[in-house]
């Protein structure tokens, strides 16, 4: 299977596929703006709503952030392990632009070792419990690109998460990137353009309404000095869903690096099949489990070979992992 058939496998895809598993069909693909909307945002958004009925700050820091969103996750309290895992990837941003009297600010930031997040924080607007928020257009560029020079697809999203206990709208923006090439670590430090276009309320399948024209724009600079731990696996033989029969196929998975903040792996696409994995998640040693939010695959010089980068929806200290599950499949990290 070439790039071009690749392509044409992929184009008929429903979104629900492509937004799990992102595939780049060429040799260099800038960055994709992924769709704010989902499911899972919408849920957490009620959920988040139900929970601001006192006053309790979660959003001051992204680590505060996180600590509620993995009680959402796991439904247990983050260990004083976990917590000195967010502070260590963690760090302060606190930049701030406001237009007519609203108030964005870019708050902090959780670093990995091919994607982060952001902590965003909106205030001097009399945000309603029942509305979705987000912002019309959102401009962003990294520097140095990871993809520059070797190819690869990179993707960002904002998604709206709610009100916080002080009325405050919480958003967090993700991005990450997975390249045609090896994984290369670099901890030089990243620099981010972020722009932001025009605050509405709405969600984007119906008619929003415009709640602050104007643009919010920030340029930062994020240190990547300590970047996230990894475990090597051993290659694996998984199950995953073939895309053009429905059916279940096995892969064998090479190249498997556990991460605080994702997996990565490769494996063999070249027998004219396209696959994606149904379902991948860590095992913690006090038996919960923390699920991926999406992942992309970029197809390698060989062209049998897709190279693959997913993230965990929560960052993950893995002195508490058990195993990662793939599918049926567990590979024992302990």
């Amino acid at each position: 299977m070439n790039r071009e058939d690749l392509f044409k496998s992929i184009s008929g895809l429903d979104e629900e596929v492509l937004e799990r598993s992102e595939i780049a069909t060429s040799k260099h693909i800038s960055l994709r703006r992924r769709v704010p909307i989902s499911l899972v945002a919408a849920l957490l958004a009620l959920l988040l709503t139900g929970a601001c009925a006192v006053a309790v700050i979660y959003g001051d820091s992204i680590q505060n952030w996180f600590g509620h969103y993995f009680g959402l996750v796991t439904g247990r309290e983050m260990s004083e392990g976990q917590k000195a895992l967010l502070d260590h990837l963690s760090q302060d941003i606190s930049q701030s632009k406001t237009v007519d009297e609203t108030t964005v600010t870019v708050d902090s930031v959780t670093m990995g070792d091919d994607n982060f997040y952001l902590l965003l924080r909106v205030e001097g607007v009399a945000f309603s419990k029942r509305q979705h928020y987000n912002f019309d257009e959102v401009k962003f560029e990294v520097s140095p690109d990871p993809m520059d020079g070797v190819g690869g697809l990179g993707s960002y999203g904002v998604q709206f998460h709610g009100l916080d206990g002080d009325g405050t709208a919480l958003f967090l923006m993700d991005f990450s990137y997975a390249t045609g090439e090896a994984f290369a670590l670099n901890t030089t430090p990243l620099e981010v353009h972020l722009v932001l276009e025009d605050l509405m309320r709405g969600v984007q399948s119906e008619k929003q309404k415009t709640v602050t024209e104007g643009v919010w724009e920030f340029t930062f600079t994020i240190d990547r000095s300590q970047p996230p731990e990894a475990i090597a696996l051993p290659d694996t033989e998984v199950m995953l869903m073939n895309l053009h029969t429905r059916e279940e196929m096995s892969a064998l998975f090479t190249d498997i690096e556990l991460t605080n903040t994702g997996l990565r792996f490769r494996y063999d696409y070249g027998k004219g099949t396209l696959a994606i994995v149904s379902q991948l998640e860590v095992v913690l040693e006090n038996g919960a489990t923390i699920g991926d939010s999406g992942g992309s695959g970029v197809p390698m010089e060989d062209g049998t070979t897709l190279n693959c980068s997913y993230q965990w929806r929560v960052p993950i200290n893995l002195d508490e992992v058990k195993a990662v599950r793939i599918g049926e499949t567990e590979i024992l990290v302990r």
